[in-house]
């Protein structure tokens, strides 16, 4: 997660190099990096703008959706998931010793927003919900996910909402220069990754390729040109990296593989085949079978 911290302080120090620039300055930076320096205040004007979550994520989960994963997975494999108040996330945790003597029903599968429910049940069961981002613990919650795209084998795009939480980062911005635009950081970040992925045979083999990334309330195209400004100046990688990353992440804590068993990988032990991304009757589903 290096990528993200790099992010954090290099919005701040190009807000600083903003602050500074002259219009020699912004002549210079553009015939040099090839970087227009007003559009890329204007990016970060709305990179820090109130975020409304309703429309930044139409597609986020409720607590009814966590009840809804439980009933679907314990119909079939009685005991999977636990509901236990002030354990796991929301009370939900996955009790994989409860795989013990089951057989795999025909499938198993959810709607997007039991899906996201679940990505964050089984992240938050993986980490606690935090990720350490250089010297920091940093939480992350899952938002919402979304599937788009379904082709003929099961491969889709998938779409996945995280925020960040930066208040361990702001808590540091006391030393100059970056005291001064602390009141201008929020207390989050919404980082929308939308990967493809792509099924590689009949299992669970799959990969994973770059689709678009989004912070907040910018654009997919913005979000890129800002990546590209701050790694001309800042060296912080681009906006696949980062994409691929959280990508990653959250696919493993659905799917998994052998060296990071997720979920669905983790059904294998019951001879589960394979998954795959489906339209059933105009609704989005992810499937165990």
């Amino acid at each position: 997660m290096k990528i993200i911290k790099k992010l954090i302080m290099s919005l701040v120090v190009l807000a600083a190099i903003l602050g500074a620039v002259v219009i020699g300055g912004y002549v210079y930076v553009r015939s040099t990096f090839g970087i227009d320096l007003f559009n890329t205040a204007g990016q970060l004007k709305t990179l820090l703008r109130e975020v409304d979550e309703e429309e930044l994520c139409p597609n986020a989960y409720g607590d009814e959706d966590f009840v809804g994963y439980k009933d679907v997975i314990n119909t079939e494999i009685d005991g999977l998931i636990k509901y236990d108040e002030g354990k796991g996330y929301n009370g939900y945790t996955v009790d994989f010793t409860a795989l013990a003597g089951k057989t795999f029903p025909a499938s198993v599968g959810f709607n997007e927003k039991q899906l996201g429910a679940l990505a964050q049940t089984v992240f938050y069961q993986q980490t606690g919900g935090k990720v350490t981002i250089g010297d920091k613990e940093v939480t992350v919650t899952v938002a919402q996910t979304d599937i788009s795209e379904i082709s003929e084998n099961g491969s889709a795009d998938f779409n996945i909402v995280v925020k960040l939480d930066l208040t361990p980062f702001k808590e540091e911005m006391n030393g100059f220069p970056y005291k001064y635009f602390k009141k201008y950081i929020p207390d989050s970040f919404f980082v929308s990754s939308t990967v493809c992925v792509e099924k590689t045979d009949a299992r669970f083999a799959y990969t994973l390729t770059h689709k678009s990334l989004t912070l907040n309330n910018l654009s997919a195209d913005d979000t890129d040109d800002l990546f590209h400004t701050l790694d001309a100046v800042l060296k912080i990688g681009s906006a696949e990296d980062m994409n691929m990353q959280i990508g990653t992440v959250v696919t493993n804590a659905l799917i998994g593989n052998e060296t990071n068993p997720g979920f669905a990988y983790s059904l294998k032990a019951i001879s589960a085949d394979a998954f795959e991304f489906a339209n059933i009757a105009d609704t989005d589903f992810f499937v165990v079978y």
